[in-house]
């Protein structure tokens, strides 16, 4: 998405009269000189926050005490802060470590085992009675002494595994790149909630900018009519009606005051920034292109869209694990050795050479699980179950994306169109009330008609800039239908603090 500045001001051209005559009426000539002046005030106020209608910029660089924070930039700071972006890398973690758990499979392992016995009562050998004679008679005979120890070092190795070790693997890979999709799908959503928070603070900004110069450009005409009033050359209906014109234009102004605190509040809350830092936003709403053919859309989707290839990836676990519960039934081949190091003794406080023996072996072991009560069976079948509901979970997201690309594109046209009309909107009704001004300097209308070209102009304004807003939230949703927008783009902190251990 590209964001220009599109400086969109207006400059209202009013020829200015000399108001000034020579005359007897005094009267007249005060109120004439009174229209003059809110005629250049409203001007003046309209050029101060046209910008903000048009392109609904909020601040600048050079505002002292201010952080400049730009669209990117607030993505950028949203996307390292983002509590569940985080908790999504942490799961990322855990799979790549599945991945190496399963490798270790082809690794051979070492046990050393060290044991410490006390024979409080030694163990008994009973010998037949005709060999008691032999003994002297003893039938019994205790065995071992007082303190028995034993050091064994075993080493094993899967020597093969029927493609256990390899399957597993497999499905493990698998879900890591199921997690890592699912990661990406977090962050893309993470970036168009706080594309939409920036969007909504520069919109509340060109309201209330619109509100306060239509509440500034009312409060003038209050102060006219009062005085034209005092000199009847203002009816009072006239003076009534402005008077709640001007009470009609506070409520707005008040919410828009409110609503453009709410909006930076949750802006920064989505960018981890802190409630009571300042901030200027540096980029502005600007105007959008028309979006890709659809064809070319729905290909990028299928190639880009998260959910699409997380499935996919299930789809790859899945296969994996059916082969991975068919090697179960396969032979299985070990190879392993041993030292054992064994003493007892009674009398001293540690065993002499003589109360030592060494042992060792090499072993090879071959299992096959010839019957196991078709529980093999039952998991493959469970396995091919769980296959097929990848394969129709991958139709249904398939077509579902599918769908949402078409309604988000559509979406977005409409709004670029509705963008369209409503500048032309503007336009006309700026002019009207510039018709109204020099109609009521010349004595051809009346106050009324010109506050209600200024709401009317009000209004246009209002609803050019919802309109503005409207088609670059409608792209930076089709940029989340398509997705992929934030892959190769950001890290997560808990993949940063891995790389730096």
């Amino acid at each position: 998405m590209r964001y220009k500045s599109t400086s969109m001001k207006r400059k209202t051209s009013i020829s200015k009269r000399s108001m000034m005559r020579t005359t007897s009426k005094l009267g007249t000539a005060s109120i004439m000189a009174a229209l003059a002046i809110l005629i250049l005030t409203a001007s003046l106020l309209w050029d101060s926050s046209a910008a903000a209608a048009g392109t609904a910029a909020v601040g600048t660089a050079a505002e002292v005490g201010k952080m400049s924070l730009s669209l990117d930039r607030a993505v950028e700071l949203g996307l390292a802060y983002d509590e569940t972006l985080k908790k999504a890398g942490e799961s990322l973690l855990g799979a790549e470590a599945s991945i190496r758990e399963a490798k270790s499979g082809r690794i051979p392992t070492i046990d050393l085992v060290a044991q410490y016995g006390r024979n409080v009562l030694k163990p008994v050998l009973f010998l037949p009675s005709d060999m008691a004679d032999a003994f002297g008679g003893v039938t019994k005979i205790e065995l071992g002494e007082d303190n028995d120890v034993s050091a064994v070092a075993n080493l094993t190795w899967n020597a093969w595994t029927g493609g256990r070790v390899s399957s597993a693997i497999g499905v493990t890979s698998a879900i890591a790149e199921v997690v890592r999709s699912g990661e990406i799908a977090v962050a893309d959503y993470v970036k168009f909630l706080i594309q939409d928070s920036y969007f909504l603070v520069l919109l509340a900004d060109a309201t209330l900018k619109i509100n306060k110069a239509a509440y500034e450009t009312t409060l003038e005409a209050v102060r006219v009519a009062r005085v034209g009033h005092s000199s009847g050359t203002v009816s009072r209906f006239d003076l009534l009606r402005s008077e709640v014109e001007l009470e009609n234009r506070e409520t707005p102004m008040i919410v828009a005051q409110n609503d453009f605190e709410r909006a930076f509040y949750t802006l920064k809350r989505r960018c981890g920034i802190e409630p009571h830092v300042e901030l200027a936003l540096s980029d502005s709403l600007g105007y959008v292109d028309q979006p890709e053919d659809l064809d070319r859309l729905l290909a990028r989707m299928k190639e880009t869209n998260p959910e699409i290839i997380s499935v996919g990836h299930q789809i790859m676990a899945a296969e994996m694990n059916v082969k991975l519960e068919k090697a179960a039934r396969w032979p299985g081949l070990q190879i392993g050795a041993n030292y054992l190091l064994q003493g007892q003794w009674s009398d001293n406080m540690s065993p002499s050479v003589d109360n030592l023996a060494h042992s060792s072996a090499l072993t090879a072991a071959l299992v096959w699980p010839i019957f196991d009560g078709q529980r093999s069976k039952a998991r493959i079948d469970r396995a091919r179950a769980e296959l097929r509901t990848a394969e129709v979970e991958l139709g249904r997201v398939s077509k579902d994306k599918e769908l949402a690309v078409r309604i988000s594109r559509i979406t977005l046209v409409n709004a670029i169109a509705a963008l369209s009309g409503r500048e032309e909107a503007v336009s006309l009704a700026e002019e009207a009330y510039r018709l109204a001004e020099v109609r009521l300097i010349n004595g051809l209308a009346t106050p009324l008609e010109r506050l209600d070209a200024e709401l009317a102009m009000t209004t246009a304004r209002g609803q050019y800039a919802t309109a503005l807003y409207a088609a670059n939230i409608a792209e930076a949703a089709l940029e989340l239908t398509l997705g992929g927008g934030t892959a190769g783009k950001y890290r997560s902190a808990a993949r940063k603090e891995t790389d730096d251990e």
